[in-house]
């Protein structure tokens, strides 16, 4: 697998900085620390920070998680590692006392900060310390809105995970069995997979979840219990596997038995619906013009109504990202930019369609990393 790429990723902060008079940049958010030093924290309530200046970077963490910072963080100068217990909590500084230092260093420094992942607590103490504020935010989702090499490559490999996983729990698929029975089957074999010697990546997160009926489908996330499929139900399984941090989905509507006629119909309407955006979207097009193309397709069966969500979202570190597939966003797709294609119907007293599938857009159209069977013939199971 390619290297991760933290150095490249920081040095164009910093650019960035330069430009923007920028002194020093705090990055708050999990996704986005992960982003430019590789550090994949599991968060709690203890405070972890990157700090970015011209020259050095700085990664303030808790005594617990300083052997994990310096195994996973590859572009940090220093750790500053904070204590919860006695006596070293009373003698060695906080992690806002750490931070206190680090962006003091100058009088009147211009702090770079993702205001909608630092508190107003927070930016008020931070600016009582002397320092000014200016989001930078914009810039961090736009760089990570376009998908390095390295991020592709782990993008990929999650939706092969997908497609595998997905393809032995359908083998299992009949009446009787529950939701999480359906999912251990994929699951399962999902694990020995990956649990050779030699596989290359980090497995990162199982995500799955498995809705069946009427009124469970109609609810787009909830998690998988003991309910038992039943002659006729609708299914969607859903797969979300993430690789180093980089998140795949897959998302497929079955039947178990045979499906009604109203449910056949909706569900050929938001298979329609999804192919109409595979068919157009590549470069140049708008997140707005593919919401409506899928929308004008569903609005012709009679279900505009019902499609309560936008058509598709980001992916990569974030199951949901930025941008997103939707009704007011004139963004426009480029190259190398993720998303997933996924209008879905939620129908009282019918039931919840939803296909999904994750796209790396391409210079001329887009690769499919979870090409899977999609018609009514290929997915009902008796």
């Amino acid at each position: 697998m390619l290297s991760f790429p933290a150095g490249e990723r920081v040095e164009k902060l910093r650019r960035y900085m330069a430009d923007q008079g920028v002194d020093i940049c705090l990055l708050s958010s999990p996704e986005n620390m992960e982003y430019f030093s590789g550090f994949q924290a599991i968060t709690y309530t203890r405070p972890i920070r990157l700090v970015v200046s011209e020259t050095e970077t700085h990664l303030i963490v808790p005594a617990l998680e300083e052997d994990h910072a310096n195994l996973d963080s590859t572009v940090a100068d220093k750790i500053h590692v904070y204590y919860e217990h006695p006596p070293k909590a009373e003698e060695c500084p906080g992690a806002f006392q750490i931070l206190k230092t680090l962006l003091t260093k100058k009088a009147n420094t211009m702090v770079g900060i993702e205001a909608g992942a630092l508190s107003l607590i927070q930016a008020d103490m931070i600016r009582d310390w002397g320092c000014r504020l200016k989001d930078i935010s914009g810039y961090v989702k736009r760089l990570r809105a376009i998908k390095d090499e390295y991020e592709k490559d782990c993008i990929r490999e999650a939706g092969r995970l997908c497609k595998y996983a997905m393809g032995i729990s359908l083998e299992h698929a009949r009446p009787g069995i529950t939701e999480l029975e359906l999912e251990q089957f994929g699951s399962t074999a999902l694990y020995n997979l990956i649990s050779g010697d030699n596989y290359p990546y980090v497995f990162s997160s199982p995500t799955c979840f498995t809705p069946s009926g009427i009124k469970r489908t109609n609810m787009p996330h909830v998690f998988s219990g003991l309910r038992k499929f039943q002659d006729g139900d609708m299914v969607i399984h859903i797969r979300k596997p993430a690789i180093n941090g980089y998140h795949g989905e897959l998302e497929r509507t079955f039947f178990v038995g045979k499906p009604k006629e109203e449910a056949k119909r909706a569900f050929s309407a938001m298979v329609e619906a999804q192919m109409a955006v595979l068919e157009a979207i590549r470069p140049g097009v708008t997140c707005r013009e593919m919401d409506s193309l899928a929308r004008s397709v569903l609005n012709k069966y009679g279900y505009g109504e019902y499609a309560i969500h936008r058509t598709g979202h980001g992916q990569g570190l974030g199951r949901h990202e930025e941008p997103f597939l939707i009704f007011d966003s004139d963004l426009v797709l480029e190259k190398d930019m993720v998303f997933t294609v996924e209008p879905g119907i939620y129908i009282p007293e019918v039931g919840g369609f939803r296909h999904s599938d994750t796209l790396i857009i391409t210079e001329n159209g887009y690769e499919n990393t979870t090409d899977f069977k999609r018609t009514l013939e290929e997915l009902t199971f008796s």
